[in-house]
């Protein structure tokens, strides 16, 4: 005979289910009306931006708030079943918490214009779950749960081959709603006249036959991509094997030189294009007082020449890449076998043709993956520009001038053309990357 005791373990399973319902309609269904635009959290955000227009949702920051707090207690519930328990009442707490919010809701004045949505039935229904999954909990639930799949445990058992499907599966259809499906939405934009409000009116192919044979902006926008990615592959590649050539070996204060040198990585690049334009201030700045200083009467105006402006961007760029490419190296250097470069020496090699012959080789795979994100990092250069120049001074790049096109300029269609353009430029280097890991892997 079962013993009648409770188990949350099932319970914290079914809260966890129930929580992911709630989150998913909060972010993706109509809250209001039918438009997936009307979701829960564009209405939250509109109501604390104070965005003209926000519609008045009293207590709707208690949904994703409580929530996130049961997402939290119902993992811990399922991969910890000693603690199930306390997490079943945690989460029953957080569901009574979301449910003021829907109390509140349809106690209220309904507005004839803003009928409640699919999210919102979607998200009480999962709160009203979430209260009720200590039911699970029961003794008697549980030993009928038992009994039922036992009776028909083939019908419940997954086959072994989908059981990483499965697992990868929820993360494949955020992918295919954030990246995969706006990708091609944006394909078809580009062959539209839009401007944002009003409906796309299709024109084929003219955004791109402006773009190559009309619109001077754009090849100088390539072409300082095309300098930021040589400048990219060879200035950090060079610095950074260099460094870690030097801290992979024993040397007094080494810890301190790698951690001053990996430091302006952890530095976001809005943060990094400010610290340079003060840097490069005119009157003021870093580089002009030193040159003041040593008798420089007419220093350069840096950011304000349009010879130097963009090479100055592609500096600072630099600086923050250096110690990327070191980091990398290092760990590379730190997988070679110390007996094969300890034969060389053996065998008379000097530093330099230890070096050419036996470490640089081993170090392919690292030097792939540094040229292929440098390759990657230069195509989509936009926020330094954008902080430091805001594209002036002949310094637009193509990612910065997809942005001025389609949201200062209004014509999303011609900023979804440059975009597309962008994309299979990048998706030439990132084939060639997959193109080596595969090869590397299969050789392996």
């Amino acid at each position: 005979m079962r013993d009648q005791t409770w188990d949350f373990s099932l319970s914290s399973v079914f809260a966890l289910i129930c929580v992911v319902i709630l989150l998913f309609s909060f972010l993706f269904l109509p809250w209001g009306g039918t438009r997936l635009t009307d979701n829960g959290a564009r209405l939250v955000s509109d109501a604390f931006s104070g965005a003209p227009g926000a519609r008045e949702v009293p207590l709707l920051w208690l949904v994703p708030l409580m929530g996130s707090v049961a997402v939290i207690f119902a993992m811990w519930g399922a991969l910890t079943p000693e603690r199930s328990r306390l997490a079943t009442f945690i989460s029953i707490g957080a569901g009574i918490g979301s449910l003021v919010y829907f109390i509140t809701a349809l106690g209220a004045p309904q507005d004839p214009k803003f009928p409640l949505g699919l999210g919102f039935w979607a998200a009480f229904g999962a709160s009203l779950g979430m209260i009720a999954q200590f039911l699970m909990a029961m003794p008697p639930v549980a030993a009928a749960w038992e009994g039922f799949a036992a009776g028909t445990g083939k019908v419940f058992r997954v086959p072994p081959g989908l059981v990483p499907y499965l697992f990868i599966a929820p993360a494949l259809i955020l992918y295919f709603v954030w990246i995969i499906a706006p990708t091609f939405y944006t394909i078809y934009l580009s062959m539209t006249n839009w401007d944002g409000i009003t409906d796309p009116k299709f024109i084929g192919l003219d955004n791109y036959i402006r773009l190559f044979t009309k619109d001077r902006t754009f090849t100088d926008s390539l072409w300082n991509n095309l300098r930021w990615l040589v400048i990219f592959i060879t200035v950090p590649t060079t610095l950074g094997l260099g460094m870690a050539l030097i801290f992979n070996q024993e040397m007094r204060g080494g810890k301190i030189f790698k951690v001053s040198f990996y430091s302006p990585l952890v530095l976001s690049l809005p943060v990094i294009g400010l610290i340079w334009s003060w840097v490069y201030n005119p009157s003021l700045g870093l580089i002009n007082s030193f040159l003041t200083g040593i008798g420089v009467t007419d220093p350069p105006g840096w950011l304000g020449d349009r010879q130097l402006a963009i090479w100055c961007v592609i500096a600072a760029a630099v600086w923050r890449q250096v110690g990327y490419v070191m980091v990398l190296y290092l760990a590379g250097l730190k997988n070679i076998d110390p007996q094969l470069v300890d034969a060389a020496r053996v065998d008379g090699a000097n530093r330099w043709n230890l070096f050419k012959h036996v470490i640089f080789p081993l170090l392919a795979p690292v030097t792939t993956i540094i040229a292929v994100i440098s390759m990657i990092d230069s195509l989509r250069a936009f926020d330094l520009v954008a902080i430091m120049t805001r594209g002036g001074q002949n310094t637009q790049v193509l990612a910065n001038f997809m942005y001025i096109e389609a949201f200062n300029n209004y014509r999303m269609g011609y900023g979804g053309a440059i975009a597309v353009v962008l994309f299979a430029i990048s998706l030439v280097f990132i084939g060639f990357y997959l193109r080596q890991t595969l090869k590397d892997e299969l050789e392996y």
